[in-house]
Order: structure tokens, then sequence, then C-alpha cells
């Protein structure tokens, strides 16, 4: 029989990190927690859907795995190379004056091996969920992370949705309102499908050759927002050159890669996701000795929560927010 628990706070662990959804909490080494703000999250409960559905096929070596799931925690690795946003984000000087909007200088390129294989890693997972009949529905910097071999996962599934349901759109330039070619769909983001998830990763793979995203660094005054919109709705790039992978962005931007398996076959190809090591995902053995390890620390805050009845009175420590101190857990 399943029982709800309360987990006491989490306050005796380091937060790593924190948004409009919820909180990650570092474990241990090896083991983070990621709890939703407020109970009943509907986009919370649709992250441990989207695990339980990766659950019943082969692991992608390029998908975060998660090693527990319980309806107010999700138990996943702990990536030690932080996200894509925060290391690319690290060699911009951004202009001061603009409010920091600006990118005005990069300190240091990525190598265009590592490049390469990144891509080609971001590619492999979106086939990879194609494959499932889903896209992840919210590709951007900040949904990807670099492990302790700067291999690149694919993390956050609270958007996951299946192929051909309307899209929920995204800040450009992650995502782009479509324009006339779209008929009587300009003006929408149109359903989900090999067309949004390409323009996503042709973005990021700008980003990831130049150290700034679209148009940061330009300055286009204080309609800069609804500018870069507009010039995406029309179709008006960024000048790109001749290169490989300025080929990938310009066909990604376009969306002539008919299925994601296509472009990932293509980013296949190129010379570093060839050379350099390739990506393994976590075998059984270690998974389910992680897995024992969570359901370890479940049941300890058990106890602890158990003895904290005994105690009223104590006051919670941690975010001051509802329910951001403790979180409803089920265990056998």
């Amino acid at each position: 029989m399943v029982a709800n628990l309360l987990i006491h706070p989490l306050h005796d662990f380091r937060l790593l990190s924190y948004g409009n959804l919820g909180w990650v909490y570092k474990i241990n080494e090896r083991i983070v927690v990621k709890i939703p703000r407020k109970k009943g999250n509907e986009r919370f409960t649709r992250e441990i859907q989207a695990f339980d559905i990766f659950e019943q096929h082969p692991p992608c070596p390029n998908i975060a795995q998660s090693f527990l799931r319980i309806p107010q925690g999700i138990f996943l690795p702990c990536f030690k190379g932080g996200t894509l946003e925060q290391r690319l984000r690290a060699s911009q000087t951004r202009d001061k004056e603009n409010c920091g909007n600006r990118v005005i200088g990069i300190a240091k390129k990525e190598p265009i091996a590592l490049v390469e294989r990144w891509i080609m890693e971001l590619s492999n997972a979106a086939a990879w969920l194609e494959s499932l009949g889903y896209v992840h529905g919210d590709m951007a910097p900040q949904n990807l992370v670099l492990d302790e071999f700067e291999h690149l996962k694919l993390i956050d599934f609270e958007s996951l949705a299946e192929i051909g349901t309307d899209s929920e759109g995204s800040h450009p330039p992650w995502a782009r309102l479509q324009g006339p070619e779209a008929g009587e769909e300009e003006g929408t983001f149109g359903p989900y499908g090999p067309r949004t998830e390409q323009f996503a990763i042709g973005s990021i793979l700008y980003l990831m050759t130049r150290g700034f995203e679209p148009y940061e660094d330009d300055d286009f005054g204080p309609e800069h927002g609804p500018i870069v919109v507009d010039r995406l709705r029309q179709m008006e790039f960024p000048e790109l050159s001749e290169g490989h992978l300025d080929h990938i962005i310009r066909n990604c931007w376009t969306g002539e890669f008919r299925l994601l398996q296509d472009l990932a076959r293509e980013t296949q190809l190129l010379d570093g996701a060839q050379q350099l090591p390739q990506a393994m995902p976590f075998g059984p053995e270690y998974c389910i000795a992680c897995r024992k390890e969570c359901q370890a620390i479940v049941h300890e805050r058990r106890k602890m929560i158990l003895l904290h009845l005994y105690m009223p009175g104590q006051k919670e420590k941690g975010p001051q927010d509802s329910d951001a101190n403790a979180f409803s857990l089920s265990a056998n």
C-alpha cells in the first residue's frame, strides 16, 4: 500500500537552483532532488510522467535519467558542469549601460570539436524523443547541462508534448512565430514537431558557435524584443557563413530537416562527434544503487518528520514560500 509521507525540511541540503516551478537541492556528489514550489503542480506532474515514459524504453545517453520519482520529488544525477547557459555566459562581456542585455565581447569560444559533439548529443536527444512520439517543448540553454566529462544532457521535461499538438511557444530565439509561409497559421507557433524543435536547435548551435544568442550582440532600443520576434517571424536571420555548422543552423531555421532523425544523422558525421568520446547511459546496477540511496533518504526523512510531530512549536527553515520546505512523498 502506498503511504503519503511529509518529508522534513531540506535545509540541511545545499540549494543549487530555484525558479518558478521549484527548487533543486544537492543530496551528495551523485544525486540531486527537484521539488515543486506548490503541491499538485500540473507541470511537475507532467515531468514525472515523462520519466515514467522514458523508463519503458532503453535509455538515451543524451537525456538525464531519473533514479526515483515521488509525487513531490524527482531524484536526478548531479551534473557538475552546470548548465550550458552558465557555461557560455561566463565568457561574455555585457554592455552595462544597456542593462546588461547586449553582449559586447566574448573572452573565450568553445572548441569547434566540442561544439560538434554537443550538437550531435542534442540532436540525438531530440530524435530519441521523436521516436517515442514526443518533443521536449522547451529547448533552451538553461535546459541543457554538462556532466563531468563535458557531455551534454537534455533536462527539464515539464513541457514534454506529443508531436502534432499545439505548441505553447517559448521566448525568442528558441521559438518562432510563424510568418506568411504558414497561411492561416501565421502568427501562431503552430503544432509541435520537427519544425519547432529544429528551430530551437539551430538557435542553440548559433549560441554555441558565437558565444551569444541571435541578435544578442545588437541593440534595437526599447523595442528590441518585439523587433527580434518580428525579424524571426519574417525569417530575417543573423548573417551566416558557408561553413558546415552554419549550414546546419540555416537548415534548422528554415525547417529543412523532415525529421529530427535526419538532423541527428547529419550531426553524427561531424568530426567532433566521431572523434571525441561518446556518452553512455548509466548502467542498471548503478541506477539500482542510486535508487536505493534515494529510498533510504525518503525513509530517513520520514523518521525525522515523525520526531518533528512530537516536538510541536519547532520553526521550519528554508525558502519562504508555501510548501517550499517540505514535500509529500509516496513510498512502498
